[in-house]
């Protein structure tokens, strides 16, 4: 038996030859070594080794190109026609229709809701309710969200529309979004402050707008229920928004989405629009539910309110973008309490409110981008 013979392998003597090529073997090793870690170094440094998600492409586009100084748009009724098409009534059905985050105006600037800031947050949900979706406790989505007034006063001594428009990012690997929105009053009211006002997606009718602008306000609320006609049918109301839908999304989950967005649903108008990624592979369920099971698993409020929490310190600013800009709040933060209640028939003044969670404000920006391009579509009622 040979000397250097073992029970697994045959070992052989060390050689000058055997060394040289054990050493050019580790100088190849090493070689490979440093310079896959260079490259893999150099793909960090130049933000190439995590593509950005949804939420973070949006938030950097809205945040992009703030202003140097407050713009004052001007929400008319000379803008709502061009030559002869009326444009208002067009913008009022793509509201209802695109899915898009981003779209291409077609006037230099909103006709309603003209003059906005805009946020970045969380969506949080805190406490048990019977509702499913985004309302279950413990979900935590983030969130795009404008504050805008429906028409041109933006200061003290106007008579403001407030509200706030909120684009919820819930999905994994896709862009799809959900939008829900909320009002003070249609109207409008004359106050100090605009923070400190409770919204809902059924609003006060509100105060009458400024007697300058009661044609405008007129031709608004004309054109929008047109448009809402069409979509919802019988059950239209321009003043009722639904928050329901937010009950069927399942986080992280673009699947249930995907048939409502195809490519007839698409405008071609839009900077960037909604896909689904092709990452995503739907899977045939082994039990088919039936659908009144489905809804009974489905179970979303009637009614939502936005509060903004009480130990809150209000900020005096004449401007209603200056007095929601964060750098004037404790840790440049800013929360609206959540509350939701079902439907009763009595209607949202008899309504019982039960808190289930808030949105956290952390960023905020006016820019071109927040006033001109960002888009939310208004659910249709079903």
């Amino acid at each position: 038996m040979c000397l250097f013979q073992t029970t697994q392998y045959q070992q052989r003597p060390f050689t000058l030859k055997n060394t040289f090529k054990a050493c050019r073997f580790f100088a190849l090793t090493t070689l490979f070594y440093c310079v896959t870690s260079h490259a893999e170094n150099s793909e960090a440094k130049l933000g190439l080794a995590a593509p950005l998600s949804a939420f973070e492409e949006a938030k950097s586009l809205v945040f992009s190109d703030p202003y140097s100084s407050l713009p004052q748009y001007e929400v008319s009724r000379k803008h709502f026609d061009i030559n002869g098409e009326n444009v208002l009534l067009k913008h009022a059905q793509r509201t209802l229709s695109s899915n898009a985050n981003f779209i291409e105006l077609d006037t230099k600037h909103k006709l309603l809701q003209a003059n906005g800031i805009c946020f970045a947050g969380i969506w949080k949900m805190s406490q048990n309710r019977p509702y499913s979706g985004l309302f279950q406790a413990g979900i935590e989505v983030p969130i795009i969200v404008r504050a805008s007034v429906s028409l041109s006063g933006t200061k003290q001594r106007d008579k403001r529309a407030f509200g706030i428009a909120i684009k919820l990012f819930p999905y994994a690997h896709s862009s799809l979004t959900e939008n829900i929105f909320l009002m003070h009053s249609l109207g409008g009211t004359k106050t100090k402050h605009v923070a400190n006002l409770p919204m809902t997606n059924e609003p006060a009718l509100g105060e009458l707008p400024p007697f300058s602008q009661l044609l405008t306000a007129y031709r608004l609320e004309s054109d929008l229920e047109k448009a809402d006609k069409a979509f919802s049918g019988k059950k239209a109301n321009a003043r009722f928004r639904p928050v329901s839908h937010l009950a069927a999304v399942k986080a992280g989950d673009a699947n249930s989405r995907l048939a409502g967005h195809t490519e007839e649903s698409t405008p071609k108008l839009s900077i960037s629009m909604p896909t689904a990624s092709k990452e995503i592979e739907i899977k045939p369920e082994l039990e088919i539910k039936s659908e009144a099971d489905t809804q009974a698993e489905i179970r979303g409020p009637h009614w939502l309110r936005a509060a903004l929490r009480s130990d809150t310190p209000l900020v005096d600013k004449d401007d209603f973008r200056d007095e929601l800009s964060l750098q004037h709040y404790p840790n440049q933060t800013l929360s609206w309490v959540l509350s939701a209640a079902n439907f009763n028939d009595a209607g949202i003044d008899k309504a019982h409110w039960q808190e289930i969670g808030e949105i956290i404000l952390t960023e905020s920006v006016v820019s071109l981008t927040c006033d001109t391009k960002l888009h939310f579509n208004h659910p249709a009622i079903k």
